[in-house]
């Protein structure tokens, strides 16, 4: 009886096809991509990244953008890699003070944009660590970070991640939230991060996904977001997961930089940030909630 049917089903599929055109934006122009996110700390290292972009399905490596002119309020931001724009040692943004992005091409294009720092939402006051899955280093082994701090009582916007031994995760893996978990309150042993470790983790990305021993320092960070950058950091995350954020571009994403033709945000943010050394890398709970010996 099924093979009765077979042929007026072929027959009624490929007569409703039609080409579809799968191109992207950047299939059609060649878009500028800024990534530029500066913050108050003065020991961090304050860059501006330019690159073009390429099409969704694409998977080579960005080309990037050198000899511009990049200067943010009366700071030159100096070449120092290809595509990479990089401020003055112990530059950091103020809060309250407005700030002025100004990019010019080696062609003439221009491309300005504004930024305020937010008032930060988040005092952090301590981090500490427990063990939460995986028996022994032969396996994948989680990781749960905890913080201690008060969130002011303010609407906030944030995103975090953290780093090991000084090297971060990807910035794509980071988290964007809002303050829900946090609800203007006193926290105290909130399990805000996890820390999956793991050899391929490590292969494909470096020591921050080593697993962790004791000695290790683990760094927690929280950044206070505007709401437009909350919402550009948003745009680039499906169920959850970052979608990487400049390979290839997504195509609604917003964007404050003025020009033709280009994607990004300019954005300057005040950070709150913790770090705590490992001593047991197997101790299953909170030192800090239960100082046991």
């Amino acid at each position: 009886m099924r093979k009765k049917f077979l042929i007026p089903l072929l027959l009624l599929l490929t007569a409703c096809t039609e080409d579809i055109d799968l191109r992207s934006r950047s299939d059609y122009h060649d878009y500028l991509t800024v990534e530029a996110t500066l913050n108050d700390r003065p020991e961090d290292v304050q860059q501006v990244i330019l690159s073009r972009s390429i099409s969704y399905f694409n998977d080579e490596p960005q080309p990037m953008v050198s000899d511009a002119s990049v200067q943010v309020n009366d700071v030159v931001f100096n070449e120092i890699s290809d595509g990479v724009y990089q401020a003055p040692d112990g530059y950091a943004c103020e809060s309250g003070v407005e700030y002025r992005l100004r990019i010019r091409l080696s062609d003439g294009a221009s491309y300005e944009a504004e930024a305020t720092m937010p008032e930060p939402g988040f005092r952090m006051d301590a981090i500490d660590y427990a063990f939460a899955g995986g028996k022994t280093l032969d396996s994948d082994s989680l990781w749960t970070v905890g913080v201690w701090g008060h969130e002011k009582e303010i609407d906030s916007y944030y995103f975090g991640t953290h780093a090991v031994n000084g090297l971060y995760q990807p910035f794509v893996m980071g988290k964007v939230t809002d303050d829900k978990f946090f609800n203007h309150n006193e926290v105290a042993g909130f399990p805000i991060e996890a820390l999956l470790q793991s050899e391929h983790l490590r292969k494909r990305y470096g020591d921050c996904f080593k697993y962790l021993e004791a000695g290790d320092v683990i760094t927690l960070e929280l950044w206070t977001l505007e709401k437009g950058y909350y919402d550009f950091l948003l745009s680039l995350t499906m169920g959850g997961v970052s979608i990487p954020l400049f390979s290839p571009q997504p195509a609604n994403a917003p964007t404050n930089i003025r020009g033709e033709h280009v994607l990004g945000y300019f954005a300057v943010c005040p950070v709150a940030r913790a770090s705590i050394t490992v001593d047991d890398p197997f101790r299953p709970y909170f030192k800090r909630m239960f100082p046991f010996p």
